[in-house]
């Protein structure tokens, strides 16, 4: 199973405007962009879910741009992908139109099902909040003169 571009994104965007939004201040669309080498057309593609999912939020205005529309701790990795990939598990063979007949006997259904909620459990364990502050060990601070 591979996250698609979207997802990975995502997670890169969201942790770029909990980096650069302290005390709630707006992110640009284009300096979002250009931090993650995303083209701004792209970017618009991922912000449109976060925004309608309420991750974040859109200022508009010469001074506009996006923010966490809650705090970053309460947003999850596994919030992200279900965002993006719709609900996570490594098959489909136990969930609404693809139950299989074999479902109730069948020993690796079981198994797919228990790593699928162990990676669930571990994708919600982990938030953009905790995320960002390991960020802050790989980047110098930018210093404005």
């Amino acid at each position: 199973m591979k996250l698609s571009t979207k997802s990975r994104y995502g997670l890169r965007v969201l942790l770029q405007i909990a980096a650069d939004s302290a005390e709630n201040r707006v992110v640009p669309g284009h300096k979002l962009a250009e931090k993650q080498a995303i083209s701004e057309p792209y970017l618009e593609q991922i912000m449109i879910p976060l925004k309608n999912s309420g991750i974040v939020s859109t200022v508009r205005g010469c001074r506009g741009g996006y923010r966490l529309n809650r705090p970053a701790a309460a947003i999850s990795v596994l919030d992200i992908i279900e965002l993006f990939e719709g609900e996570f598990g490594l098959v489909k063979c136990r969930d609404g139109q693809h139950v299989c007949a074999r479902r109730d006997h069948c020993v690796a259904a079981r198994v797919w099902q228990e790593l699928s909620g162990a990676l669930r459990e571990k994708a919600r364990s982990i938030n953009i909040a905790a995320l960002a502050e390991e960020e802050k060990k790989y980047h110098q601070p930018e210093f404005i003169i």
